[in-house]
């Protein structure tokens, strides 16, 4: 298509069509984007950065199980768990129910247990949500969001 722009001017219109394709362009390396979380989606909320956040010295957890009612203390979370440093043992894949407060927000969850590890003749049990209301779920999402604003 010409467009006719005055005296002997005339300009060419292309479109993407008109366009070469790039056949054979390629790079000698795969892409892979560097991840500040890791292998992890979502970040982790430590302890400090709560209790900053918070304004509080610590977050009692209560978890409790068949044959098990303990109260252990909140060590990190995220939108998917959290782990919580417990008095006594539990199992990886046991179910749990949990709660506790983040400020004025009541958190009440089903969970999973996904990991343990002795500390200082405690343990350190690493949770996964199961079924996390959507409403808690956001607030923990908000005190992330907030907690990257913190570090930049």
């Amino acid at each position: 298509m010409r467009i006719l722009l005055g005296k002997d001017m005339t300009k060419e219109k292309s479109s993407w069509d008109d366009i070469p394709s790039l056949d054979g362009l390629g790079v000698d390396w795969e892409y892979e984007p560097v991840n500040p979380l890791g292998k992890r989606a979502w970040v982790r909320i430590a302890k400090n950065d709560l209790f900053s956040f918070l304004t509080v010295k610590s977050i009692p957890v209560k978890v409790v199980s068949t044959n098990f009612d303990k109260t252990g203390y909140l060590l990190d979370i995220s939108k998917n768990g959290l782990a919580v440093l417990l008095p006594a043992e539990l199992k990886t894949g046991q179910p749990v129910k949990i709660g506790f407060f983040l400020g004025k927000e009541k958190v009440v969850s089903r969970a999973s247990v996904r990991n343990i590890s002795a500390v200082e003749g405690k343990f350190r049990v690493g949770m996964e949500f199961v079924g996390l209301d959507k409403n808690a779920e956001a607030f923990i999402v908000s005190l992330g969001s907030a907690k990257g604003f913190k570090d930049i």
